[in-house]
């Protein structure tokens, strides 16, 4: 315990350095915390949009679907595979959807979209499409040929709430066929590429027109509770699935996302490890020094017989006292700023336009979790005790006598 004493006044017998050395270490804690949270907070709200969105985390298609997506590619009698989704405790909802490629026409444009047949209380057990509505509504009750487009389709067709356009598409058969929709809602979901590529209408609709039947399908939709154990709840569905189906999960489904959030986390522990490298190479310089303004102190502390264990210990805690204080002070800082700006947002309205093309919105919400401060926390003690080592080897090397005959 004096040791301890007596290390902390060294490490405020000079005021200056010990601060500089304190701050280094605050800006350091807190530049690579909130990066940290920045990207993990933009990757995350990437994936939770993709999920809720677009994919949900695990679908069902005919094989071959997916590589050739054709109409007569439907699959038959899955109710008893949907029911039993639906007792799984970890399952919040399932949807079935038909899916056909379609022409987009109005009186001013022409594009192509993707035509999604839905049942809408079904949807909204599995998609946030009608949280994301901008304008009208998501499907009027007893009304027919209803579509919901997304703003980016509407501004290039031209087209508002109550317009009417034209879709035209293959029936079950292969032939020709469409029909006149009117519009119902406008969504936007911040992805540029999935709001142009999807319109959406009603499952009955879509069934009267190409041929289809309540009990085929082109695509089953699953939400889960949560993004745990993916692993582990998608092998678990895909027991229930026949083999003649093609399951996958979300990352299956879109390997470039999953591929983006396991590089996020390289690239953090990269950026960490660049900080704890500064970090180390600092503390070795500020003890160098204030062990050679010492150095007839310390060795008049083995001139009266202090041994060299006990001096190791007490560079040791003037280390660790360092880093302490300065990582503690990083990382409040950095939490208070994540709890702030994962409320309010980083607005970056000003390159929405990139973001939105690759999926991300223009608010940033930072977010981070617990783990990472006990992992940075271990990691910095384990810096400290490391960057101690070179300075201790130097004391070490003092001999009493040299010194304290020296001038």
């Amino acid at each position: 315990m004096e040791l301890i004493k007596i290390a902390w006044r060294n490490i405020w017998r000079s005021k200056t350095r010990s601060m500089v050395v304190i701050l280094a270490v605050t800006f350091g804690m807190l530049g690579g915390g909130f990066s940290t949270a920045v990207m993990l907070g933009a990757v995350d709200r990437r994936v939770d949009k993709a999920i809720n969105n677009e994919s949900a985390h695990f679908q069902v298609h005919q094989d071959g679907y997916l590589e050739n997506p054709e109409p007569g590619l439907f699959m038959t009698d899955v109710q008893a595979m949907i029911n039993e989704f639906k007792q799984k405790d970890f399952v919040s909802g399932v949807s079935n959807r038909l899916l056909v490629n379609a022409m987009m026409q109005s009186p001013h444009n022409t594009s192509g979209a993707t035509v999604n047949g839905i049942n809408p209380a079904q949807e909204k057990q599995v998609s946030s499409l009608h949280e994301n509505l901008v304008e009208g509504t998501y499907f009027e009750a007893d009304k027919n040929n209803q579509v919901v487009i997304s703003k980016s389709t509407a501004e290039k067709l031209k087209l508002n709430v109550r317009s009417k356009m034209v879709l035209t598409f293959q029936d079950k058969e292969g032939n020709l066929t469409g029909g006149a929709f009117r519009v119902a809602g406008i969504f936007n979901t911040s992805n540029k590429a999935f709001d142009e590529m999807n319109v959406f209408v009603l499952r009955k609709d879509l069934e009267s027109l190409t041929g289809f039947s309540e009990n085929q399908t082109h695509e089953i939709a699953v939400l889960f509770e949560d993004n745990d154990d993916l692993k582990e709840r998608t092998a678990g569905l895909k027991d229930i699935t026949p083999e003649r189906l093609d399951a996958r999960n979300w990352k299956e489904l879109n390997p470039e996302l999953g591929m983006m959030s396991m590089m996020t986390e390289k690239y953090l522990s990269y950026l960490v490890a660049i900080i704890l490298f500064a970090l180390a190479f600092g503390i070795i310089n500020t003890m160098l020094m204030a062990i050679l303004e010492r150095k007839k102190e310390l060795a008049m502390l083995k001139a009266i017989g202090m041994n060299e264990g006990k001096i190791r210990i007490m560079i040791v805690w003037e280390t660790l006292f360092l880093t302490a204080i300065g990582s503690l002070a990083g990382l409040a800082i950095n939490q208070a700023l994540v709890m702030w700006l994962g409320k309010a947002g980083i607005n970056l309205a000003a390159f929405s336009e990139g973001m939105e093309s690759f999926g991300f919105g223009s608010v940033i919400y930072p977010s981070i979790n617990g783990t990472f401060y006990l992992q940075i926390v271990a990691l910095v003690i384990l810096t400290a005790l490391v960057a101690s080592i070179f300075p201790i080897i130097r004391a070490s090397k003092m001999k009493p006598a040299e010194i304290l005959s020296s001038n």
